[in-house]
């Protein structure tokens, strides 16, 4: 990966220096209040950083919510938002940022991923699709892509809070984070509670840097680099190209199961 073109998720604060010393330049901050899943910063926290920031606001959102984001002040240093909610595209499309579309599970072909370039200024494309789809949609794109290169995949979020609730049920030991396992042991899954609601991870690091020597470099906006529950020395890998234990590939070769006729 080219390290100008690296957009890092960070999870520490504290990491800047180090991450910035390898030649990572972006940086991407889920935001308080509006992202799920993540650890996020304040605006204060973000303009404190003095860093050439990238904002993820990762869940729909009510109009209410919208209306208490207008009311926030963005640091200067924030330069793009990458968001869920095309609602909230409508309110900054006007305002000079650089806006990423992250509605993961619908930008998987050429298609969807074309119209809606023809608003934002890029997309970031599904995890959920093959290597050959994903050729596909970068070949066929109006505008430079975000391909999702390494982290810790969501699969999906609820607004509720799946993970307390169940332990109140059954009045356990409180808990905001677990990890599921299959009856057969073949899947894994980590739950992460936050107060927007409770995401759902795969729990293995999906690694996509092979593909990124078969798209054409000027096609690829960033390489987007995913730090949650991430030991820091393994990002450090990721960045410098080096092997990482517990990655997949997820879905480059084997195609999303839609159908259960299709399971094998």
């Amino acid at each position: 990966m080219k390290k100008d073109k690296i957009l890092l998720c960070i999870q520490n604060l504290s990491d800047l220096e180090d991450y910035e010393k390898l030649g990572v330049t972006n940086f991407l901050f889920p935001l308080k209040d509006y992202s799920i899943g993540y650890t996020t910063f304040s605006f204060d926290e973000i303009e404190k950083t003095d860093r050439k920031a990238y904002i993820l606001v990762n869940r729909l959102l009510t109009d209410d919510e919208i209306d208490e984001f207008l009311k926030l002040t963005v640091p200067k240093n924030v330069i793009g938002f990458i968001i869920e909610d095309t609602g909230l595209y409508v309110v900054l499309k006007d305002r000079g940022y650089t806006l990423i579309n992250y509605q993961n599970h619908l930008n998987a072909n050429w298609k969807t991923v074309c119209y809606w370039l023809d608003h934002f200024d890029s997309s970031i494309i599904s995890t959920d699709i093959t290597e050959d789809e994903i050729v596909t949609i970068v070949d066929k794109a109006t505008k430079p892509l975000v391909l999702y290169a390494f982290g810790y995949p969501m699969i999906m979020y609820s607004r509720r809070n799946l993970v307390s609730n169940y332990y109140d049920n059954f009045a356990l030991d409180p808990k905001r984070e677990v990890t599921l396992n299959d009856p057969k042991g073949e899947f894994s899954f980590r739950l992460k509670e936050t107060e927007g609601g409770t995401a759902c991870f795969d729990d293995k690091i999906l690694d996509t840097r092979s593909l990124i020597e078969k798209l054409p470099d000027e096609k690829i906006m960033f390489y987007l680099v995913n730090t949650e529950h991430i030991d820091k020395s393994d990002v450090n890998k990721a960045i410098l190209g080096e092997k990482v234990a517990n990655t997949t590939r997820g879905f480059l070769d084997k195609a999303t199961v839609y159908r259960i006729g299709d399971l094998k």
